[in-house]
C-alpha cells in the first residue's frame, strides 16, 4: 500500500493537453514543439516507471506517445534537449501523428481513471489521518517509546492504519496484543524473568494477578483489569465486532494503559542505576581505603 498523489494525475493531464492541440497543418520547426513535448515527456516518465500506477494498457499508450516524441526529434536526455537543433523541420504529418498519439493517450487516461482505486479517508477523532496510517507508535514520549519493544510498537502501527481505514474490530486485535506485550515488559522488569518462566497462564486474569504480587503499581493494575472486564473481554469472542466509535475509544483507552506501563518501566530502570551507582562508588571508596596512604619513593 502507497499513498497516491492525485495532483500528480493533474499535472500529468496539464503537460499532455497542450499536445492534442499543435496545428498540424503545415511544417513547423522543433523549436516550436521541443519543450512542450519535454514536458510531457518528464511527466510521462515519473508515471512509467516500476513503482507505476498505471495499467497495462495506459502504460502502453504513454509509451507510444513518447516515442512519437521521439521520432520527431525529442533528444532523450536533458542535456542533449537544450543543444537540440530547434530550427529542424517537423513534416506536417509528424505533428499530426503526435497530436493523434497524445488525444489517445487522454482518452484512455479518461477511461482508467474513473476505475482507479482511489478514497478519501476521513479523520478519526483527534488523530492525524497520516500519522494514524504511517506513525500511529509515535504518540508516546522518546523515553518512553524506548521501552516498548519492538514488535508492540509494530502492533501500534497496525491498530492506527486499521482505524483510519475503518476496521473497528482489527485495530482493537492489534492494540490489545500490544498491550499485552507491554505486560510482559512491565513484569520482566519487576522480575528479572518472563511470564512464560513464571508460568504464568496465558490470560488477562492471570497476567494481571501475577503483576500484582510482582509490586506493580496498583493504579495500573487496575486500570488493566478495566480494560481487561470492560474492552477486552465482552469482544474476544470470534462473533462479536465493534463499530467504528467503540474502536476508536478503545484506540484511545490502550494508547494510554500502554503509556503508563511503559512509563512505569522506565522508572524502574531509573531507579535500579540509581542504586547501581552509589553501590559501585562506595566499593571504589573501600578499595582506596584498603590501599592505604601512598608514599613517596625514595631517590
Amino acid at each position: 500500500m502507497k499513498k497516491l498523489n492525485t495532483h500528480e494525475f493533474y499535472r500529468l493531464a496539464t503537460t499532455i493537453n497542450p499536445l492534442t492541440s499543435i496545428e498540424d497543418n503545415s511544417d513547423k520547426p522543433l523549436g516550436d514543439i521541443l519543450w512542450t513535448m519535454f514536458s510531457a515527456n518528464v511527466a510521462l516518465n515519473l508515471h512509467v516507471g516500476k513503482k507505476s500506477n498505471f495499467s497495462s494498457s495506459l502504460k502502453r499508450s504513454a509509451g507510444a506517445l513518447m516515442r512519437t516524441m521521439y521520432t520527431i526529434g525529442l533528444p532523450s536526455t536533458v542535456a542533449d534537449t537544450f543543444n537540440a537543433d530547434q530550427t529542424k523541420i517537423i513534416p506536417a504529418w509528424q505533428l499530426s501523428n503526435l497530436k493523434q498519439a497524445a488525444a489517445d493517450f487522454e482518452t484512455v487516461l479518461a477511461n482508467e481513471l474513473p476505475g482507479l482505486a482511489t478514497y478519501i479517508v476521513s479523520q478519526k477523532g483527534i488523530y492525524s489521518t497520516d500519522d494514524l496510517i504511517s506513525n500511529a507508535d509515535q504518540h508516546f514520549p522518546d523515553e518512553t517509546l524506548k521501552e516498548i519493544p519492538e514488535n508492540a510498537r509494530k502492533d501500534i502501527c497496525e491498530g492506527g492504519r486499521c482505524l483510519a481505514f475503518e476496521l473497528a474490530t482489527a485495530s482493537a486485535f492489534h492494540m490489545w496484543r500490544a498491550l499485552e506485550t507491554v505486560m510482559g515488559k512491565y513484569y520482566a522488569a519487576l522480575k528479572g524473568k518472563t511470564f512464560e518462566d513464571d508460568q504464568i497462564q496465558r490470560n488477562w486474569y492471570e497476567y494481571i494477578k501475577a503483576l500484582e504480587k510482582a509490586g506493580a503499581e496498583k493504579k495500573i493494575t487496575e486500570f488493566l483489569d478495566h480494560i481487561r472486564k470492560e474492552y477486552r473481554n465482552p469482544i474476544s469472542h470470534p462473533t462479536d465486532t465493534l463499530e467504528l466509535d467503540e474502536a476508536l475509544n478503545l484506540f484511545g483507552a490502550a494508547l494510554s494503559a500502554i503509556g503508563q506501563t511503559s512509563k512505569a518501566v522506565v522508572d524502574l530502570e531509573a531507579k535500579k542505576k540509581a542504586v547501581t551507582l552509589p553501590a559501585a562508588s562506595s566499593a571504589a571508596v573501600s578499595l582506596a581505603s584498603l590501599a592505604g596512604p601512598q608514599t613517596a619513593k625514595s631517590t
